[in-house]
């Protein structure tokens, strides 16, 4: 491989493995990477997440993050790796480990840098340009902090559709109004929303596996009146809960 480094803030490279390889980087990574893909696959875990590579794609590694990766070939493996100390970051974001979507432009300026034997202030300005082109496409920790929160939302609710929202909030370690925010940002319904469809979702369940009353299913899925449960029922499943039970029936 051919290491270059530019003023101490830039190492380009492109790295070759002629068979499995494993990094241990638990003691977190010594600077910022973009990195594409163009032989083999690899898989990248932190503490928090898995993130798989394959051939062809475009990914980042955050400064200082802890992770290990398992890099896999036919048999070759080789990407290129730009590495830099400075993010241009003018809003303050921060990134996890991804994959970034590619572009025609992004994978010519790759292979630009990677063909440079000493850099200059031109190929820098190259860099940027592709980190021009990369950080507008990556997702920031915040999106993704929001949508574990909806996801982790949901998976509870299944579980206890009864919950209140303080338990639901609680369960993600934040605040009630900081969950109905995450559910703005990062969801098309709302936690009512969810709520509702979940339980009628329950309701269809016992609606078509039991003989019990429409009103006795209502009443245990705790809806304020039958006629109400009729009307969301119908609502979400385009038919009655009559219509519902006729079409399963045994």
């Amino acid at each position: 491989m051919n290491d270059i480094s530019f003023s101490h803030s830039f190492m380009f490279r492109t790295i070759e493995f002629d068979k499995f390889h494993y990094t241990d980087n638990r003691t977190g990574a010594p600077s910022h990477y973009f990195a594409y893909m163009l032989c083999g696959n690899c898989k990248i875990t932190t503490d928090s997440s898995t993130v798989k590579i394959n051939e062809g794609d475009i990914f980042y590694i955050p400064d200082k993050c802890s992770y290990q990766s398992y890099w896999y070939g036919n048999p070759e493996i080789r990407f290129i790796s730009l590495g830099f100390l400075c993010m241009p970051n003018f809003e303050n974001k921060a990134y996890p480990v991804q994959v970034i979507p590619g572009s025609i432009k992004a994978y010519e300026l790759f292979h630009l840098l990677s063909d440079k034997t000493r850099l200059s202030a031109v190929d820098i300005g190259l860099f940027y340009t592709l980190a021009g082109i990369l950080i507008p496409l990556m997702t920031n920790t915040t999106v993704c902090r929001t949508k574990e929160i909806t996801e982790r939302t949901k998976e509870y609710l299944i579980r206890h559709p009864f919950a209140k929202t303080s338990d639901l909030a609680k369960n993600c370690t934040i605040s009630e109004a900081a969950l109905y925010s995450a559910f703005h940002k990062a969801s098309d319904i709302t936690l009512n929303q969810l709520r509702n469809t979940i339980l009628l979702e329950k309701a269809k369940e016992i609606l078509i596996t039991t003989d019990k009353p429409i009103e006795y299913i209502s009443d245990l899925m705790q809806f304020s009146s039958t006629s109400y449960f009729r009307k969301k029922f119908k609502q979400y499943f385009n038919m009655t809960p009559t219509e519902m039970r006729k079409r399963y029936r045994i």
